[in-house]
Order: C-alpha cells, then structure tokens, then sequence
C-alpha cells in the first residue's frame, strides 16, 4: 500500500490487473476508513494483514453500486466494518452485500469529520464522501469522476448528462482541498490537489466536456 497523502493510502487489488480499480484507506484516531472499490477478481485479501496493523477498518464507505461484491461482507468479517451506502444505490447493492448500513442521499455529517456529499449522475445514488483529514479536507468521489489518463472527466449515464452537470455545479461550492478517484490500477493519476480558484475551473472544465 503506497501512501499517496499523510495517513491515506492507496490500496491495490491483490491481482493489480491493469483494468481493475483501486481503493482507499484513511487511517485515522476516530477509526480507518475504506473507499473500497472492487469486482469478483479485484478483491484485497492481501492487504488485510497489513491493515490490521494499522488498526483495521471501522466503515467501508460506497460511492456507488457498481463495486458492491461478496468481497464487502468478507472485509467485514475481518474487521467488522459495514458497508455504508445512499438509500438510491441499497437494493442493487444488498443483491450482493449482506452487511449493509443505509443513509439518505442528502449532505450531512456521517460522524465528526466524514460528510455524505451526493454525487449523481454516474448513478443514481452516486455518492462522495468529505473527509477532514489533518487539517485538510479530502473529497472522495468515487468513480463517478476520474482521470482517464489524459484528463479528468465525469461519466454520466446517458439520462444523466443533465444530473451530473448539476452535481458539478454543486461541488463548485464544497470546500476541498485534495480530489481523489478510484481511478484504474493502470493509471498513476488518482489525485489532484486544488485552491478555491482551480477547484471550481477545475469543476466547470469536467461540466463543460459532458
């Protein structure tokens, strides 16, 4: 696991296949978080260990259905850590996942420090999670955005072009500091880090390609 920010970690599938995606862990006093992001052969059982020694995980946190797998309720009977997810994205991901904690897909404080900022548009219930963080704020978005080795983009469904332009419109007016994607295990650019100015040019160049 690579270090990307002080206490976030990049964290690789254990077969680092170059089309599946990578998650993320925060390592914090308050309990770790995971953003996980995998598929039936993109799980992380060799990262456990590894994670255990850094305290294990409290939450995995889901930005949207299409990485629920098996492999959630696996990472929670290692550590006892459920998935949380947007109440749009529960019964899609509860096909697949048993340990499943439900929110609104509203802003508001998970716990201290961990804010739901919804994201739709990629999915329906898509969702980003602001954390503080060390004196810095890291938005978590999932897939929803993300580089594709030349750019950032957003991929909306096609009925969502009009609901995503609005999500980045919004996210225009949330103060973060570092952007981070489940980008593809092939593409090194998995972050980027923004003041007020670059973060809303940042927003409105995604918004204006769609």
């Amino acid at each position: 696991m690579d270090e990307i920010f002080p206490s976030i970690f990049k964290v690789l599938p254990t077969k680092p296949l170059p089309s599946k995606c990578m998650s993320f862990l925060v390592r914090r006093s308050e309990g770790n978080l995971l953003f996980p992001c995998f598929s039936v052969s993109a799980t992380i059982h060799a990262r456990f260990d590894p994670i255990e020694s850094m305290g294990g995980i409290s939450r995995q946190l889901l930005g949207d259905s299409h990485f629920k797998t098996p492999h959630c309720d696996e990472v929670f009977e290692r550590f006892g850590a459920p998935l949380y997810c947007s109440q749009p994205e529960a019964a899609d991901v509860l096909k697949s996942v048993k340990n499943v904690r439900v929110f609104p897909l509203e802003r508001h404080e998970l716990e201290p420090g961990v804010e739901v900022i919804p994201i739709p548009g990629h999915r329906p219930g898509g969702t980003g999670y602001l954390v503080s963080h060390e004196g810095r704020k890291y938005l978590f978005v999932g897939d929803g955005i993300w580089h594709d080795g030349k750019a950032w983009k957003a991929f909306p469904t096609k009925t969502g072009r009009a609901t995503m332009i609005e999500s980045l419109r919004r996210l225009a007016d949330v103060e973060f500091d570092v952007l981070l994607a489940n980008t593809r295990v092939d593409n090194p650019t998995c972050a980027i880090e923004v003041n007020p100015n670059s973060r809303r040019s940042l927003l409105e160049s995604i918004a204006n390609a769609l």
